[in-house]
């Protein structure tokens, strides 16, 4: 006798096969006693039952059917779905959506941790403090370190925002025209997108919105952007202080602890840079995290709800 057969002499009912006979004994038992009351439309409806092809229902053998790929109720999405959700929604890219944004700011004492000009060698560095303190921040970055970009996903799933601040930080190029603009804000837009799988609202000019060296490329570009990147479902955020780290190369991490740390301001926009050349920005991370969280704010990442910090159009 070959494996995996039995003698049918000695073979026993499985479980299996003794629930089917039990289960067809309750059905005919069940019929006639159907018949003898009479029952015949109820016993028509009993042996016309058809074969179940829908999620959930029973099978002849008393499994459970289930379609490949039905829905399996909001339950199996995992916890952190809807939040996810909601997280995205609040910074994707979307013309139609009305907003309203909080130029005068929110009232509540809060620091916005910005940095600019990345990825780069410095990100994880960056990002470690952050998370050694449980801050969040905001990264405007470029694409002019291709080997660095998988630093934006890592610093968007540590619950960072992700910012666009254009794909080549060149100025003759970026502000040649608002078509050259745009443009190479897009294809900075698709490196995001590569990476968290959308593209977010979320921009900052080089230089700011008050910058002039734009005016030696085009006369009033800025006053142009200004008005059409916020029309084109963008919104561009400036900043009301600065750390300093952009005067030189490695400035000292003393100097830019005094430039970040200020009084007065009930909303901080606090501008630094990750690059390669900015060595002592995540040293005075630490210290100017301290200062502020000492005083009562909180930090938080730049979303919809956030402080719309714009500076004067000087071009």
């Amino acid at each position: 006798m070959t494996r995996g057969t039995q003698d049918p002499r000695t073979h026993r009912p499985s479980a299996l096969e003794q629930q089917r006979r039990g289960r067809g004994l309750l059905v005919v038992t069940g019929a006639l006693a159907l018949v003898l009351m009479g029952g015949v439309g109820a016993l028509a409806g009993l042996v016309a039952s058809p074969c179940p092809d829908g999620p959930g229902q029973s099978s002849r053998d008393g499994s459970i059917v289930v379609e490949p790929g039905a829905p399996q109720g909001e339950g199996d999405q995992g916890p952190d779905a809807p939040a996810d959700d909601e997280r995205r929604a609040s910074l994707e890219l979307d013309p139609d959506r009305d907003t309203a944004w909080n130029y005068e700011g929110t009232g509540e004492k809060t620091v916005y941790l910005t940095f600019d000009d990345g990825p780069s060698e410095n990100t994880p560095r960056v990002l470690d403090v952050l998370e050694r303190y449980g801050v969040k921040a905001t990264f405007f970055v470029t694409g002019h370190e291709p080997d660095k970009r998988g630093y934006i996903k890592d610093a968007y799933d540590r619950g960072n925002s992700i910012g666009l601040h254009t794909m080549s930080h060149d100025y003759a190029a970026v502000y040649a025209s608002e078509d050259a603009f745009f443009s190479d804000l897009e294809q900075v837009g698709e490196v995001v997108r590569e990476q968290i799988g959308f593209v977010p609202f979320l921009t900052r000019f080089p230089g700011g919105a008050s910058n002039t060296i734009s005016a030696n490329y085009c006369p009033g570009i800025m006053s142009a952007l200004s008005r059409d990147v916020p029309a084109r479902g963008y919104q561009y955020f400036d900043w009301n202080v600065s750390s300093g780290d952009a005067s030189g190369t490695n400035v000292s991490a003393d100097t830019i602890v005094s430039s970040s740390c200020v009084e007065g301001y009930t909303n901080v926009m606090l501008l630094f840079h990750d690059s390669n050349t900015k060595d002592t920005t995540p040293d005075a991370l630490p210290r100017i995290i301290e200062f502020y969280r000492d005083r009562g704010y909180r930090f938080e990442p730049i979303t919809r709800d956030s402080f719309v910090c714009h500076h004067g159009v000087s071009n």
